[in-house]
């Protein structure tokens, strides 16, 4: 049988796992993913007795080839090895070994091994490869769904094979973590194409952390570190090319170039995708990875970002170095989604030219709704004094109505405010549609123009990629700790305040005790108020 070639950049990938614990394969579809993570397994298993490989796959029907390919490479090797004895004149035999039992006793290995015999004798299951060192001692390759439920309990090296067509990639990369996280000689690779939807999260980790979507093509491929802080083997069909992959006509068999191969295919942005790698020019994300990170990029030194943390008295350090100017202020009250609560959410937006900069958005998570109140005026206040005119502040009133009243209250002697339930209606050329859907494409498409900047912050980006297109609106996906999009949702209603204003909804007001605000009765409990008076005392002064 004809030795099957091997490209370079598979040797790239082969031997990469020598000076790193996890790294990345971005590779073309049918680059030989699968075989290379093959290979690398087996000799893995064989330079380390007794370990184990987790093999996790989003297509069990895939990772059950998993035995053969391993019988496959092992066979392979012993016709390489025994060609190489035959162009030296030399005989190559499996040799002798002694029985474990009797000292005396040798018996000869066979000569040739059949490739499925060999599968049988690797592999105890379907699902499982062995490699036997001693009559006690076995490495394994154990295949598993790539899910959470099944991704526990293991400890040894992890290959991940289709990662981007997970479901739930994010929260599985966490449960894959620990794996192989106790031994410094485990290590982590995982292997993908790009998936259909830019709203997955798989384009983080395929997105290089300067930006640039530009690469030379080399037969060996090109190196990146993403934006996750991991390293990317980024192989395309013409990287693969320059290597002596070869392409065929689907029609006629002739060999073709890459741009043959993608004229010849019906679907150019599906082959653009799986071949070299390109981002879909549709998603189900509100926005698309590639036009948040440039409005992220320029928000370099003109934005800032930061958690507020319950205990920080004052504001974090430098959250106001940026804001200048007239601005608006959109703000998320915390709320509870699928057990889990909610971040408040507060962005400073400012008009810029024909766009709009973020120079400011604080997120933070309290179960005390007073503390809000009083970190809101005051903030309000440090922005008076900075002489930073603050246009309208734009209160979500969806969920939170009761208490988005008692905010603007608080606050309506310090900036005027509106309160926007995202549920009322419209009207836009196109028709009418939800508050909510309409300040979401605003968002969208100032992002999408390039007439947005905002700050460069991972967990904005990741909070702005939470939300999704849904029939015609918005929704977001949950994350580990309740975040739900709310920094996007803080942006826009800073950015409705600035635009055309928006509905100013009132409620009927709660009656307290009397004690006056501006000279009129508060809204607020005799309770709430002086409790209110002492969180703003506490942290303002």
């Amino acid at each position: 049988m004809k030795a099957r070639t091997r490209f370079v950049y598979q040797d790239q990938a082969f031997w990469a796992n020598k000076r790193l614990r996890r790294y990345m394969l971005a590779w073309l579809r049918q680059g030989r993913k699968t075989s290379t993570l093959s290979e690398q397994s087996l000799l893995e298993m064989a330079e380390h007795p007794g370990r184990l490989i987790t093999f996790a796959t989003a297509s069990l029907n895939l990772g059950a080839e998993m035995p053969e390919k391993e019988a496959q490479v092992w066979q392979q090797f012993l016709r390489d090895m025994q060609a190489w004895a035959d162009e030296r004149k030399m005989q190559l035999v499996a040799g002798e070994r002694r029985h474990i039992n009797d000292a005396d006793s040798w018996r000869q290995l066979p000569d040739d091994i059949d490739v499925g015999g060999l599968a049988d004798v690797l592999s105890h299951s379907k699902f499982e490869v062995r490699l036997k060192h001693t009559n006690t001692v076995s490495s394994r390759l154990k295949v598993i769904a790539a899910n959470v439920q099944t991704a526990r309990g293991f400890s040894g090296s992890v290959k991940l094979d289709e990662c981007a067509f997970v479901d739930d990639l994010r929260t599985l990369l966490a449960e894959l973590e620990p794996i192989f996280s106790t031994d410094p000689t485990f290590n982590f690779l995982m292997a993908t194409t790009p998936p259909p939807d830019y709203a997955h999260y798989a384009y983080e980790l395929l997105t290089p952390e300067d930006g640039n979507e530009d690469f030379e093509a080399k037969a060996e491929g090109n190196w990146f570190k993403n934006r996750a802080g991991i390293y990317v083997h980024r192989v395309t069909i013409d990287d693969a090319a320059l290597a002596g992959r070869k392409n065929y006509h689907p029609d006629t068999g002739k060999e073709i170039t890459p741009d043959e191969a993608r004229e010849a295919s019906p679907d150019k942005e599906g082959w653009d995708r799986s071949n070299r790698l390109k981002r879909p020019l549709v998603g189900t994300s509100a926005v698309s990875p590639l036009a948040l990170d440039q409005a992220q990029r320029k928000g370099l030194g003109k934005a800032g970002a930061a958690h507020w943390d319950e205990a920080l008295l004052d504001l974090p350090a430098g959250a106001l170095d940026h804001v200048k100017g007239t601005v608006g202020i959109g703000i998320d009250m915390a709320t509870t989604t699928n057990k889990k609560s909610n971040p408040s959410s507060l962005s400073i937006v400012r008009k810029e030219a024909d766009g709009f900069e973020v120079p400011l958005i604080l997120w933070w998570k309290t179960a005390n709704p007073h503390v809000t109140t009083g970190r809101v005026v005051g903030l309000l206040k440090t922005l008076q004094a900075m002489g930073v005119k603050v246009q309208g502040v734009g209160i979500d009133g969806t969920s939170e109505k009761y208490y988005a009243t008692l905010l603007k209250e608080a606050i309506g002697a310090l900036a005027d405010v509106q309160i926007i339930v995202s549920s009322e209606t419209v009207a836009t050329p196109e028709g009418s549609m939800t508050l909510k859907a309409f300040m979401g494409n605003d968002l969208a498409n100032a992002i999408e123009s390039g007439k947005m900047v905002l700050p460069f912050n991972t967990y904005v980006y990741k909070d702005f990629m939470r939300v999704v297109k849904n029939r015609g609106s918005f929704d977001a996906a949950v994350g580990p700790n309740g975040e739900h999009g709310d920094t996007f949702d803080s942006t826009k209603l800073g950015q409705r305040v600035l635009s055309t204003g928006g509905p100013v909804v009132a409620y009927s007001m709660p009656v307290g005790d009397a004690g006056g605000v501006r000279g009129g009765r508060s809204p607020h409990p005799s309770w709430m108020r002086e409790e209110m008076q002492t969180e703003e005392g506490r942290m303002y002064g």
